[in-house]
C-alpha cells in the first residue's frame, strides 16, 4: 500500500499580520472576516481526512446543501494567516469538508463569493492547529483512523501520550491503541483504511497477536464474508468464534462426559485424569441442580 501523503506531513509556518492581510485582499468584516472564496487556502496534507466514498459524500450533501440555502454564515471556517515572503496568504486549517464542498457548490452555479473566515490569534502554533483539527471538529468525526494520524504527527512535534491524551481529550489507553495502529504493518492499516475491519478490533489484535496480527484478520475476514459480511468485527476473529462453538457445543460435551464415566472402561483411565474429570462433573451437576431450583422457585421449570 502507497503511503498517504498526510502521514508524512510537515511544514512550518511564518505569522503574518491578520489586520493587514485582510487589508491586502480587500476582505469586508461585520462579526466576522468575509473573504472572498478564491483568496484562501489549504495546506498541503494538513487535513487528516481520508477521502472515501463516505466523505466524498459528504461533501456532496454539503455542497447541495450550500447551493439551495447558500453558505450557513454559523459556521465559518477557522484560518491561519501566514507570511510567505512579502506576501500574506490565508490558510484553511478547520472546515476543509466545507471549504471544499464550497468550492464544488460554486463550480456548480452557486452565487457564493464571500465565506467567513475567523483568523488564529497571534501566537498560536502549528501545534495548537493540529490540536484543533480534532477538538474544533463540529461536522463529520473524525475516524479513528484519522485521529492515529493527528496523534502520530504530535509524536514527530516531540510531545508525550500522556500530553496528546490530555489536549486532544482522549483517554491515555487509546492514544496507546490509536498510536500503535499507525505504527503497524501497512497491511493492517490498509484493512483499516479500506473498511475490512474496524480500527478497534485491529488495536486489539496488534495487542494480542503482534507480527501475526494481520495473518489473523484475514482468517476473521474470510469468516466474515463466509457470514455474508466485508467487515472484520471480534465476533469473527479466531479466538471468539472458537469459544462461540465450544459454548454452543457444551450441552453436548456434557452429555458425553457423563457417558464416557458411564462406561465400564471409564476404570481403565489413568486415576488422575478420572479425578479432573469427576471434579468438572460434580461442578456442573452442582450448577445444573442450581439451576432446576431456581427454576422450581419462580415457576419456569419445563
Amino acid at each position: 500500500m502507497r503511503q498517504a501523503s498526510f502521514e508524512n506531513f510537515e511544514t512550518t509556518l511564518v505569522a503574518g499580520s491578520v489586520k493587514a492581510a485582510m487589508k491586502d485582499i480587500g476582505a469586508s468584516s461585520r462579526d466576522l472576516w468575509q473573504v472572498q472564496v478564491g483568496d484562501l487556502r489549504v495546506i498541503p496534507n494538513f487535513n487528516v481526512r481520508i477521502k472515501d466514498a463516505a466523505y466524498k459524500a459528504h461533501i456532496r450533501s454539503l455542497a447541495d446543501s450550500m447551493k439551495s440555502e447558500g453558505y450557513y454564515q454559523d459556521k465559518p471556517m477557522a484560518g491561519y494567516v501566514a507570511k510567505e515572503g512579502d506576501t500574506l496568504v490565508i490558510y484553511i486549517t478547520d472546515g476543509h469538508c466545507r471549504f471544499e464542498a464550497v468550492q464544488l457548490a460554486i463550480s456548480e452555479g452557486a452565487e457564493i463569493e464571500r465565506i467567513p473566515v475567523v483568523p488564529a490569534p497571534q501566537g498560536t502554533s502549528i501545534e495548537d492547529l493540529t490540536v484543533g483539527l480534532v477538538r474544533s471538529n463540529s461536522g463529520k468525526p473524525l475516524e479513528p483512523y484519522e485521529l492515529a494520524v493527528a496523534c502520530k504527527r504530535l509524536t514527530r512535534f516531540g510531545w508525550e501520550q500522556a500530553d496528546i491524551a490530555s489536549r486532544l481529550g482522549l483517554s491515555g489507553k487509546y492514544v496507546e491503541g490509536l498510536l500503535l495502529l499507525i505504527g503497524s504493518d501497512k497491511d493492517v492499516r490498509e484493512m483499516v483504511i479500506k473498511g475490512e475491519v474496524a480500527a478497534s478490533t485491529a488495536i486489539e489484535a496488534l495487542r494480542k497477536y503482534g507480527s501475526k496480527a494481520f495473518e489473523k484478520l484475514q482468517q476473521g475476514l474470510r469468516a466474515a464474508q463466509a457470514a455474508g459480511g466485508e467487515r472484520v468485527t471480534r465476533k469473527h476473529m479466531p479466538e471468539v468464534a472458537f469459544k462461540k462453538q465450544v459454548s454452543k457445543a457444551a450441552p453436548v460435551l456434557f452429555n458425553t462426559m457423563r457417558e464416557v464415566k458411564a462406561d465400564p472402561g471409564y476404570q481403565h483411565i489413568s486415576q488422575d485424569l478420572r479425578d479432573k474429570l469427576d471434579a468438572l462433573l460434580a461442578e456442573l451437576d452442582s450448577l445444573e441442580q442450581q439451576q432446576q431450583q431456581e427454576a422450581d422457585a419462580t415457576g419456569t421449570a419445563d
